[in-house]
C-alpha cells in the first residue's frame, strides 16, 4: 500500500467520523410515536402493481451525502450525473461527516434525499415537530465494525473473555450494536468494554500498550495500518452478528438513504431512477475496487484513494431495497430499541417508514 501524507491521513480520519458515533442530542426531540411506544408493530405491507406516484415529468433531485462509506459506492452514479447521462437532474452535495447538520438541512428543505447513519432515519420518522416527513429508501452499508489487536493470540470472540477492549462510539450505533450482540451470545459480562472519546486515543493505546485490543469501524482499520505494526484484524463483528441473529433476519445496518415523503409522492419516477443507478454503481464498485478507489478524491466521496482501496472490501457496501430492506432494518432497529429506546427516537417505526417500490420495478417480488 502506498504511503500517505500526514495531512491526507488526518483528513481521511476526519472523513470516517460520520460512521463512527451517532449522537442523539441534536435529533431526538420526543413527539408522539408512529409505532405506539414499545409496542412492536406488525409489518405486513407488500409491494403492489401500481402506477408510479406523482408527475411523470423529469425533475431536479437534490441529494445530501455523508463523505466516506455511505458515498464510496456511488462513484458511477456521481459520474453519470456530473456528465449529464441521467434522465433526471441529480445534484449531489457532500456535507463532510456532519450528519446532524445534514439532517437539519434536509428538514430545512435543502435536500430531497440524504444518506445518514442508520438510527437517524427512525429518529426523524418519530419526530412530529419536524417540517417534513421522511421514509427509508435503501440501506447503503451493513456493519463495518471489526476487532483489531496487536495480540496474535486473539482469534475468536471467546478469546476476548477477561480482557479489556477499547472502543469508540459510546451512545451510538457502534455501542448498541456490540452490546446487542454480546447479549445475544450470552457474553454481556465476558470482557470490559472501555470507550474512548476519539479513535486516536485508541490508536495511541495500540501503539504504546502491548497486546491491546480495540473495536473500531472501517475505514479506521485501514487508517490504523499506517500507524500500528503488527496489527491483526481477527474478528468481523458483522459476521458475528449475522450468525447470532440468523433466527430473525436482523442485520447490522450502519448507513441508509432516506427521502422526503412529499418529494417521493410527487416524483416517484426520480426516486426509482436513483435506486436503479445506485444499485448499478454499487455492483460496479464491488467488481472494480481499484478503479473505484482511484475516483474517490476527485469526486469528493473520500479524501484518500490509497486508504479507500485498502478499506473497500470491508465496507459492506450495498443497495438493499424493498421488503429485504425492511427485514434487515426492522430487526436491527428492534435491537437498538432494546439497548436504548432513544437511540431510535423512542419507538419502533411501523410500515409507514419503509418505502416499497411498485412490484417488479427494481426486479423484486
Amino acid at each position: 500500500m502506498q504511503s500517505v501524507s500526514r495531512r491526507s491521513f488526518i483528513a481521511g480520519s476526519i472523513a470516517c467520523a460520520g460512521i463512527s458515533a451517532v449522537s442523539l442530542s441534536a435529533c431526538s426531540q420526543g413527539g408522539a410515536s408512529h409505532a405506539g411506544g414499545s409496542e412492536k408493530p406488525v409489518l405486513s405491507a407488500t409491494p403492489e402493481k401500481r402506477e408510479l406516484w406523482g408527475s411523470p415529468d423529469l425533475c431536479t433531485v437534490r441529494t445530501g451525502l455523508i463523505m466516506g462509506p455511505p458515498s464510496m459506492g456511488l462513484s458511477q452514479f456521481l459520474l453519470a450525473a456530473k456528465n449529464h447521462k441521467t434522465k433526471n437532474n441529480f445534484t449531489f452535495e457532500f456535507n463532510a461527516v456532519d450528519y446532524i447538520g445534514l439532517s437539519a438541512r434536509l428538514n430545512n428543505g435543502d435536500f430531497d434525499i440524504a444518506t445518514l447513519p442508520s438510527n437517524i432515519g427512525p429518529i426523524l420518522y418519530n419526530n412530529h415537530e419536524l417540517k417534513n416527513e421522511y421514509v427509508l429508501m435503501c440501506i447503503n452499508n451493513l456493519g463495518v465494525l471489526y476487532v483489531m489487536t496487536t495480540d496474535a493470540s486473539i482469534k475468536t470472540m471467546d478469546d476476548l473473555r477477561g480482557r479489556t477492549v477499547y472502543a469508540y462510539g459510546a451512545g451510538g450505533t457502534p455501542e448498541y450494536t456490540i452490546r446487542a450482540l454480546l447479549k445475544k451470545k450470552n457474553m454481556s459480562d465476558a470482557f470490559n468494554l472501555e470507550f474512548k472519546s476519539t479513535p486516536f486515543e485508541i490508536l495511541n493505546l495500540l501503539q504504546e500498550k502491548p497486546n491491546s485490543i480495540a473495536l473500531l469501524p472501517q475505514p479506521f482499520i485501514s487508517l490504523s495500518k499506517l500507524l500500528v505494526n503488527p496489527l491483526y484484524v481477527p474478528i468481523d463483528i458483522t459476521k458475528e452478528w449475522d450468525a447470532a441473529f440468523a433466527d430473525n433476519g436482523a442485520q447490522a445496518v450502519m448507513t441508509t438513504t432516506i427521502v422526503n415523503k412529499k418529494f417521493l409522492h410527487e416524483h416517484e419516477q426520480a426516486v426509482i431512477e436513483y435506486l436503479i443507478l445506485m444499485k448499478s454503481s454499487v455492483e460496479w464498485t464491488k467488481q472494480n475496487y481499484r478503479k473505484a478507489a482511484a475516483l474517490q478524491e476527485d469526486l469528493g466521496s473520500f479524501l484518500n484513494n490509497a486508504v479507500a482501496l485498502d478499506a473497500f472490501p470491508y465496507l459492506a457496501i450495498c443497495c438493499i431495497t424493498g421488503t429485504k430492506m425492511r427485514t434487515a432494518m426492522s430487526g436491527f432497529v428492534e435491537q437498538l430499541y432494546d439497548a436504548d429506546p432513544e437511540s431510535v427516537g423512542g419507538a419502533i417505526p411501523d410500515d409507514g417508514f419503509y418505502y416499497l417500490p411498485p412490484s417488479g420495478m427494481l426486479g423484486e417480488a
